[in-house]
């Protein structure tokens, strides 16, 4: 039977079964005794304080107000008696680093070793270990001993400390890499042999027996946890909210870098349950969902469940401290999907969302089925609801609440899934037929629920899958080499449009209708090469047939004038007698395709080859496209976004401009003048600037992809790279508006680049902008791997003569130059690790590298804090104050600190990477201000006493920084 979980246990304790007590001391005496033993240095007193850390634990088990948190509640009381030993034995401790090997022996090891009656070896092996992990900072110390002495898993480590599981996998990572190959074996074997005595748990419940847990105070009876739902922490999260002080107190996993220590007595205080609604696993008492028309597959009691609202827990605790902003919004959408109910489904990185007729609003229902960049086909069967994650299929019964997970899945880009019924099935009890298509690997089949797939492939070889479809039991698969149907087990091509591919298919009733175009992927390949337009089919067209591609009718709407349509290829949706056709130009039609309104040009067209939409009726229409989910309530006449409820997740760049906030997602410029919860778009004055592409929408922009922003003097800048040319604009604080900084030349980039594509080849040249920096405004950037400067008053830009050859190089952007600005002082980090310094506004160059201290292999960022400078590397942060005399940033405890972005406010310099969020406090050191991010960082700005941070897939969250903050952080 599953174990239960702690939540469970501790209400089992609580009403009097001290063997569910004994099952919480089994699962976590390891982990405490290893912590134990890495904070006090002796094996013998660590398996007393691990007992003694249980033993208060159970007295004072109904004072927990959090029993989802029972691990790191452990970890605080353990810490707490390890300080209080370190105390009352100071005289007799010394450090591993200051104490003769010959004292270490006559002390704990020694006793260690001759208690456990081991060999003169095995002692020696054991100081060894010692001496290798004190070579580590105390953070990466601890998550190697809690994994190989305690036996932990890097998610329970995670969980224990109150950290990511990218946290300790980053922690693992360095320390493995600051420990030689042997030396690491050495510690695994030595800490793996290392066993806590056999009778501890005897001992501990020995005493157990003759104890009760203290009761709650008078007149504030025990609250039944498990009862507390989601529902529960969502009232009690808007009641107080996010950023409320008190939340911020009690809600901070436990700091390494601290100096004193929370107490474990639960102050009477507001604090959020983080208790889910259901477990993670069914274990109530019930039968088996039976199979039958309406239900696709069984899902038993025994099985896992994926529960509704429950982030993983490195997630929840990476973000226990800051709150989420909602916007913009804008983000990727992996999938979405209209059931027969007209209930709609979308996965986005932040989860599985649900949008209920009549509903205002997209509800979060699920975060623990895997999401991500890959697309997300889903499909129904009866009321069993399917979706593909990354490499797993899962099925709901309960309308997306909850997920069981029915094997991995064939790997490769899931372009569909079709759920069919089935006459004959190997397991007699599933009726269904399965049908997995996959863009480059051909189409899959199961006939057991999905737990084996077989390839189906018969006919369909080197064919690249664009979209299946089925009307019944019949199951159509869309390709670059036209349209074929499955029969008998084998694929059979259908005559429409042969000499085309198929770009998409919809069904409605007994009509399937195909779109086609010219093969997209046949054109890429001949990208460089000159190819005579006469030669290549590019025509769009669409199709309709009510006898399952027996015939054919042509409704290809007609465009006017004809050469306006580029070759995109047909995308087809029908609703009814509705049908909606894109082919860079949109058309609608009532009749089923008999007569077109053309609806003019799309502003944000589906994606190529990726076409996901969805009808609710003939009026409602929903569409994905890179920035996230538009709708049409007037039959595709307009478009709009509709991700409310949806967390913003595409941010590209965050800056802080006179009291607000502004982003951009990678499409828009948008500005946020309420702390990130509301958001609109920055207009362009379009009569002073021309771009490619305007939407429809009165002075909207479609950016390009690679613009960025940045402030300087009071001055708001968009840097705009389009083909060789790169302009900037600045936002006008009479209108609002942006438009051309005044005087700025056009960027002739072929002609000021012509010393750099000799050197380089032109395959190896990005033709983008790469690093940008402003001051004074001067402007500085980076263009086809040359450095180039503007001034006021130049009349054209100049070629600094900084140049960067080395064959370490992609076209992604955060590998470019990282330049910081400062009057006339400039430096710039090139890809492969070195640092340049010029102290003449970019005229000559001085490669520094070598004076500096410390060993790196390329650099996150480098910004100016007043007169010094600070560069993050992989390895550490570098600060001068002239660039001649450097030296490495580090914590209280002498430990490096990896940064990934810094955020300046006046001399105060914050940063932001995997171990947490940090200040710079007034001894030049970093001080830990939060010890996680909810995720990769890719902005930190400070705004109106807040801190800011931009991630990589989960949006932007804030936490304050006032003064009873700073005042909070100083007894640390």
């Amino acid at each position: 039977m599953k174990q239960k979980n702690d939540v469970q246990l501790i209400s089992k304790i609580l009403e009097g079964d001290d063997t569910a007590f004994s099952t919480l001391v089994e699962k976590y005496q390891k982990g405490i005794h290893a912590l134990v033993w890495r904070k006090i240095g002796d094996f013998h007193y660590a398996e007393e304080i691990t007992q003694d850390t249980f033993l208060n634990a159970y007295k004072n088990l109904s004072t927990l107000k959090e029993p989802s948190q029972f691990a790191g509640w452990l970890y605080v009381i353990a810490n707490r008696l390890c300080i209080n030993w370190n105390q009352r034995n100071k005289s007799k401790m010394q450090s591993l680093a200051s104490t003769p090997m010959e004292k270490i022996e006559r002390s704990s090891y020694n006793r260690y070793v001759l208690e456990q009656r081991e060999a003169e070896a095995t002692e020696r092996r054991h100081r060894l270990v010692k001496n290798l992990l004190e070579k580590l900072p105390e953070s990466e110390r601890t998550v190697m001993t809690l994994y190989y002495l305690g036996g932990m898993k890097s998610k329970e480590i995670g969980k224990f400390l109150g950290v990511s599981v990218h946290t300790v996998t980053s922690r693992l990572h360095r320390a493995r890499k600051r420990l030689a190959q042997e030396e690491e074996l050495l510690v695994q074997e030595v800490l793996g042999g290392v066993h806590i005595s056999t009778g501890l748990t005897q001992n501990i419940m020995r005493q157990v027996a003759e104890m009760r847990p203290t009761p709650p105070p008078s007149g504030k009876p025990l609250l039944p946890w498990v009862a507390f739902g989601t529902a529960t922490v969502l009232v009690l999260l808007l009641m107080l909210g996010i950023s409320n002080q008190y939340l911020l107190r009690f809600q901070k996993p436990y700091s390494f870098e601290a100096q004193s220590e929370p107490t474990i007595e639960i102050v009477d205080a507001p604090i959020v349950l983080a208790i889910d609604s259901k477990p993670a696993v069914r274990t109530q008492a019930g039968r088996d969902v039976a199979p039958s028309e309406n239900t696709g597959v069984s899902l038993r009691t025994s099985e896992n469940v994926l529960a509704p609202n429950t982030q993983n827990n490195s997630f929840r605790s990476s973000t226990s401290q800051w709150a989420q902003a909602s916007g913009p919004q804008v983000g990727h959408v992996s999938g979405i999907f209209a059931t027969s109910e007209k209930i709609l489904y979308a996965a986005t990185s932040t989860g599985i969302h649900r949008l209920s007729t009549d509903a205002t609003m997209w509800t979060l229902i699920n975060t623990s089925v895997p999401t991500g960049a890959f697309r997300m086909p889903m499909a129904e069967h009866g009321s069993t609801l399917y979706v593909v994650s990354s490499d797993e299929l899962f099925a709901s019964v309960d309308h997306g609440e909850t997920w069981k997970g029915l094997g991995n899945r064939p790997k490769g880009d899931a372009i569909g899934l079709i759920v069919t019924d089935a006459a004959q099935s190997s397991n007699p009890q599933v009726d269904i037929v399965m049908y997995l298509a996959l863009r480059d690997k051909g189409v899959f089949r199961s006939t057991d629920a999905g737990a084996q797939w077989h390839p189906l492939n018969n006919g369909l070889a080197n064919k690249h899958i664009s979209a299946v479809a089925a009307i019944k039991d019949t199951v159509f698969a869309g390709t670059n080499d036209g349209l074929y149907r499955l029969d008998s087990g084998e694929w059979k091509q259908l005559p429409v449009d042969v000499s085309g591919a198929v770009h998409s298919l919809a069904v409605m009733e007994n009509n399937l209708y195909v779109g086609t175009g010219p093969d997209l992927s046949a054109l890429l390949k001949d990208v460089g090469q000159i190819v005579d337009v006469d030669d290549l089919n590019l025509r769009s067209q669409a199709f309709r047939s009510n006898d399952l591609g027996k015939s054919w009718t042509e409704i290809t709407p007609i465009s006017k004038p004809p050469f306006l349509r580029p070759p995109t290829g047909m995308k087809i949706l029908a609703v009814g007698q509705s049908l909606l056709i894109q082919d860079f130009e949109l058309f609608r039609s009532r009749d089923g395709g008999q007569t077109w309104i053309n609806l003019g040009f799309d502003a944000s067209p589906f994606i190529l080859n990726n076409f996901q939409a969805v009808a609710v009726n003939e009026n409602i229409f929903y569409k994905v496209d890179a920035f996230g989910i538009h709708r049409t309530t007037d039959s595709g006449a307009s478009w709009h976004p509709f991700m409310n409820g949806i967390v913003g997740t595409g941010i590209r760049d965050l800056v802080a401009f006179n009291n607000r906030l502004c982003a951009y997602t990678g499409k828009d410029v948008v500005q946020s003048t309420n702390g990130g919860e509301s958001w609109e778009n920055i207009p362009v004055d379009t009569n002073e600037h021309t771009f490619g592409l305007i939407g429809k929408g009165h002075a909207r922009v479609n950016f390009p992809f690679h613009s960025k922003l940045a402030v300087d003097e009071g001055s708001f800048y968009v840097i705009v790279p389009e083909t060789d040319n790169l302009r900037i604009l600045t936002l006008s604080t009479v209108n609002n508006l942006l438009s051309p900084v005044p005087g700025i030349p056009d960027f002739d980039g072929e002609t000021q680049s012509t010393e750099l594509t000799t050197i380089l080849p032109a395959p190896k040249a990005p033709t983008r902008a790469g690093g940008f920096a402003v001051s004074g405004g001067r402007f500085y950037v980076e263009y086809k791997r040359g450095l180039f400067r503007w001034r006021p008053d130049d009349l054209e830009w100049t070629n600094t003569g900084l140049l960067d050859t080395s064959e370490n190089l992609d076209d992604k952007l955060d590998t470019g130059f990282k330049l910081a600005v400062s009057g006339e002082t400039v430096y710039v980090g090139k890809r492969a690790g070195h640092l340049f310094q010029s102290l003449d506004d970019g005229n000559s160059w001085k490669d520094i590298t070598s004076s500096l201290p410390l060993r790196f292999s390329y650099f996150n960022e480098i910004v100016f804090a007043g007169s010094t400078v600070y560069v993050a590397t992989d390895t550490g942060v570098l600060t001068s104050q002239n660039g001649e005399s450097w030296r490495v940033l580090t914590n209280r405890m002498g430990e490096r600190i990896v940064v990934d972005r810094f955020a300046v406010d006046g001399v105060t310099v914050y940063g932001a990477g995997d171990t947490g969020v940090y200040r710079s406090d007034t001894r030049g050191r970093w001080a830990q201000i939060s010890p996680s991010v909810p995720d990769k960082v890719i902005s930190l700005v400070i705004s109106n006493d807040s801190l800011y941070i931009a991630t990589q897939q989960h949006g932007i969250f804030h936490r304050p920084l006032g003064e009873e903050y700073y005042n909070e952080l100083s007894q640390r």
